[in-house]
C-alpha cells in the first residue's frame, strides 16, 4: 500500500479545497493510505475532513505566492521571502512524520514542500496540482523554476494554466476540476432560496458566486446589469461572495453600485451552493484575470448555461452558442446583451442548459476525473494495477 500525503495551502473556502475534498473522497483505501496536511486553519479544514482522510493543520508553514489569483505587491513578496525557510524546515519535519511515497501538492505555491521532500527522501514522488495561472513576473518565474526543479509531474485543471507553468519535460495531465453529481445535479431544488430572497417563479436569476475582487470583474458586471435591469424587471442578479469586510475597498465599490437597485441581491459566502445554483437560471463569470471557474462547471452539472469572459479558463468551460456565451474582455455591453438573449428566450435557455449538462457529464464528473488522477499516480509513480 502506497502512502499519499496531500498538502493544501489555505484555510479559506473555495474551489481548491472543494476539488481536493472530492478527490480524496474517491481515494481507493485498499491501495492508498492518505493523509491531508493543510498549512492554514479555517473553514476549509472542516470541508477537507468530510473527505474521509485524517487532516492535520501544520504550524509555521506559508505559501509562496506568484499566481494571477494571489496577485503580487512588494508587501506580499516580502512575506514570501520571510516564510520560505520556515516552511522548508517545517515541511521536512512533517515528511519525516508521514513518510509518504507520493506527495500531492494542491498548488504551485507549495514548492518548498517538494524541495523538503527531495532532501528528506529523494525517492518520494511529488505531483503538483496546477490550479491557477502563474504570473508573468519575477515571482511567477520563481514558482515556475522551483517547481521544475523539485516536482516530478503535474496535473493541471485546464490547458491555459498548464501553459503558464510549462512542464519542462515533466509528465503532465490535463484533468479538469470536477463536480460531485450527487450534490450538483438538475434534481436539486432551489425553491427554498427563492422563497428566502422573495424571488418569483418566473424571475430570471443571474448568479455570480466567487470572490469579490477586481480580477473577477464583479463591479463592471453590476454596472452593466444596472443599465438593463429597468427594462427587464423580471431579471434578478445575485452577487454571492461578500465578506462584508470594511477594509476591502473593492467590496465597498461593488456594494455602492448595488445600492438603489432592488433587482440585485448582494450575499455573503454561503454553504448551500447547490441550492443557490438551483435557484438561478444563468451563471455569470465576468473575469478580468484568466483562471478556472468552478461555478461554471457546477452550474453546467445542474443544467444551467453560463456567460463568461473569453479568456483562459472560462473559454475552455463554455462552448460558444452551445452551453452559453463568451464576451470579449472589457465588453460588458456584449455581456448584458447575452443576458437579455438568454433571459428572454425560454427555448434557447433550455437548449443551452441541456448542452451544458451533457458537456459536464463528459468532462467534469468527479468519479471519472478522480480516476484519471489516480491513474496518473499509477502510470508514473506507483506502476501497479489501479
Amino acid at each position: 500500500m502506497k502512502k499519499v500525503l496531500y498538502v493544501h495551502h489555505s484555510g479559506y473556502m473555495g474551489g481548491a479545497p472543494r476539488s481536493l475534498t472530492y478527490l480524496i473522497s474517491h481515494l481507493d483505501k485498499q491501495k492508498f493510505q492518505g493523509n491531508v496536511l493543510t498549512i492554514r486553519n479555517g473553514p476549509a479544514v472542516k470541508l477537507l475532513e468530510s473527505g474521509g482522510l485524517p487532516v492535520e493543520v501544520a504550524k509555521g508553514m506559508f505559501p509562496f505566492h506568484g499566481s494571477t489569483v494571489s496577485g503580487m505587491s512588494p508587501k506580499l513578496f516580502v512575506r514570501n521571502l520571510i516564510g520560505a525557510l520556515p516552511t522548508y524546515f517545517q515541511a521536512k519535519k512533517y515528511i519525516r512524520k508521514y513518510k509518504p511515497d507520493i506527495i500531492h501538492l494542491n498548488s504551485t505555491c507549495l514548492f518548498q514542500v517538494a524541495r523538503a521532500a527531495k532532501k528528506v527522501s529523494p525517492d518520494t514522488k511529488v505531483v503538483c496540482h496546477v490550479r491557477e495561472p502563474l504570473l508573468n513576473s519575477f515571482a511567477g518565474n520563481i514558482l515556475k523554476r522551483m517547481n521544475h526543479k523539485y516536482v516530478d509531474g503535474y496535473i493541471s485543471i485546464d490547458q491555459f494554466d498548464s501553459e503558464t507553468v510549462d512542464s519542462a519535460g515533466r509528465e503532465l495531465e490535463i484533468v479538469y476540476n470536477f463536480v460531485d453529481f450527487k450534490s450538483y445535479n438538475p434534481d436539486v431544488s432551489g425553491a427554498g432560496v427563492r422563497r428566502e430572497l422573495g424571488l418569483a417563479d418566473d424571475d430570471i436569476v443571474f448568479l455570480y458566486i466567487g470572490r469579490i475582487v477586481s480580477g473577477n470583474g464583479v463591479l463592471d458586471m453590476v454596472k452593466a446589469f444596472n443599465k438593463i435591469s429597468k427594462d427587464h424587471p423580471k431579471f434578478k442578479l445575485i452577487v454571492g461572495g461578500f465578506y462584508f469586510n470594511k477594509n476591502n475597498a473593492y467590496e465597498d465599490k461593488v456594494m455602492e453600485a448595488c445600492k438603489g437597485n432592488d433587482q440585485i441581491y448582494p450575499l455573503a459566502f454561503r454553504d448551500d451552493v447547490p441550492q443557490m445554483i438551483a435557484a438561478s437560471n444563468v451563471m455569470m463569470c465576468p473575469f478580468v484575470e484568466p483562471h478556472f471557474s468552478r461555478s461554471i462547471i457546477e452550474a453546467a452539472a445542474m443544467k444551467k448555461p453560463a456567460i463568461g469572459t473569453n479568456i483562459g479558463g472560462p473559454n475552455e468551460l463554455i462552448l460558444q452558442g452551445k452551453t452559453g456565451y463568451l464576451f470579449e474582455a472589457g465588453d460588458y455591453s456584449a455581456m448584458a446583451q447575452y443576458m437579455i438573449k438568454i433571459g428572454t428566450d425560454p427555448a434557447l435557455y433550455e437548449k443551452l442548459g441541456q448542452n451544458a449538462l451533457s458537456f459536464a457529464e463528459e468532462n467534469f464528473d468527479a468519479r471519472k476525473n478522480a480516476k484519471r488522477t489516480f491513474d496518473f499516480y499509477n502510470r508514473f509513480f506507483v506502476r501497479e494495477p489501479v
